[in-house]
C-alpha cells in the first residue's frame, strides 16, 4: 500500500489519530512513503528486497504508463507486465507479514473495530477477514474491475471504459467493440496478476478462499473520485465517493 495508495490512508489514520482513536499503521520496513506518524503507531516487519529494487520497478511502471503514441496491445501487455511484477512483490511482502507471527498475534490481541485498507494490494483485506474484523477500503480503483465483482455492482461494457482504453463514456460502435472485448478477458488478466495472493492466502487462513470472496466481505468501500472528474459509472450502497480527500484545505474565500 505505498505510493498514492498510501495518501489517503495516511490521511485518514492521522485524524481518526489525533481524535483520540489509537490508530495502529503495519508497514513493510522498506519503502518509498510510508512511515511513523505524529497521531498513529507504527509497527514494521522485514521484507526480502532492497529500496533500489523497489524503486526501479516503479520507475518503469510510470514510464510504461505515461508512453505517449502506443497501441493498446502494447500499452496494454507492457504494463500487465510490469504490473505482475509488482503485484509478485506485493505478495511476497503480504508473506512476510504472514509469517511474522510474533506481529500477527501482537494485532489479534488488539480487538480492532475495523481496518482501514487499499484493496488493490490485498495484504490488509486478508488480514481483516483472518482477523474477523470488519475491512474499511479506500481505493481509487482496481485492475480488472475486481472492486465491481466484489461488490456486485453493476459494470456494464455499453458505458463504462476499461482501463488502458482510452475511451470515454460515449463510444463509437468500434470502441464498444474493444471494450466489451477487454471486458471480457478482464478475468483472466485479474486471475493471472493476483493467482500469488491466492496461494500465500491459502497458505495463511489455512484453506482455500478466493480474493474475490475476501473482498466481498468488505463492510464500506470509500472511493477516491467524484463524477465531476470522472465519467458516469453504477454504484453500491456501500461504496461512497470521497473525492477530493488529498486536496489542500485552502482558506474560506472572502466576502
Amino acid at each position: 500500500m505505498d505510493g498514492s495508495h498510501w495518501t489517503g490512508v495516511k490521511a485518514v489514520a492521522e485524524e481518526m489519530g489525533r481524535r483520540g482513536h489509537t490508530v495502529i499503521v503495519v508497514i513493510p520496513e522498506i519503502s518509498m512513503r510510508l512511515g511513523p506518524g505524529k497521531h498513529y503507531i507504527t509497527k514494521t516487519f522485514p521484507v526480502s528486497y532492497e529500496l533500489d529494487f523497489l524503486n526501479k520497478l516503479l520507475t518503469e511502471h510510470v514510464r510504461l504508463v505515461t508512453s505517449p503514441g502506443r497501441s493498446l496491445l502494447d500499452s496494454v501487455t507492457s504494463a500487465a507486465g510490469n504490473l505482475l511484477k509488482m503485484f509478485n512483490l506485493m505478495a511476497s511482502t503480504t508473506e512476510s507479514l504472514f509469517k511474522n507471527k510474533e506481529l500477527i498475534e501482537f494485532l489479534r490481541e488488539q480487538n480492532f473495530d475495523a481496518v482501514l485498507t487499499d484493496p488493490a494490494l490485498p495484504m490488509g483485506a486478508i488480514l481483516a477477514y483472518n482477523l474477523s474484523v470488519p475491512a474499511v477500503y479506500m481505493l481509487r480503483g482496481m485492475p480488472c474491475g475486481l472492486d465491481a465483482t466484489a461488490t456486485a455492482c453493476p459494470d456494464p461494457p455499453s458505458y463504462v471504459p476499461r482501463f488502458y482504453t482510452r475511451n470515454s463514456d460515449r463510444m463509437s460502435f468500434r470502441e464498444r467493440v474493444v471494450n466489451m472485448l477487454v471486458s471480457m478477458i478482464e478475468p483472466l488478466v485479474c486471475k493471472v496478476m493476483y493467482w500469488s495472493f491466492e496461494e500465500v492466502t491459502s497458505n495463511f487462513l489455512q484453506r482455500d478462499v478466493s480474493l474475490t470472496d475476501i473482498l466481498r466481505t468488505g463492510a464500506v468501500w470509500l472511493m477516491r473520485y467524484d463524477f465531476i472528474l470522472e465519467f458516469p459509472r453504477p454504484l453500491m450502497p456501500n461504496m461512497q465517493l470521497i473525492g477530493g480527500i488529498n486536496c489542500e484545505i485552502r482558506n474560506p474565500l472572502k466576502k
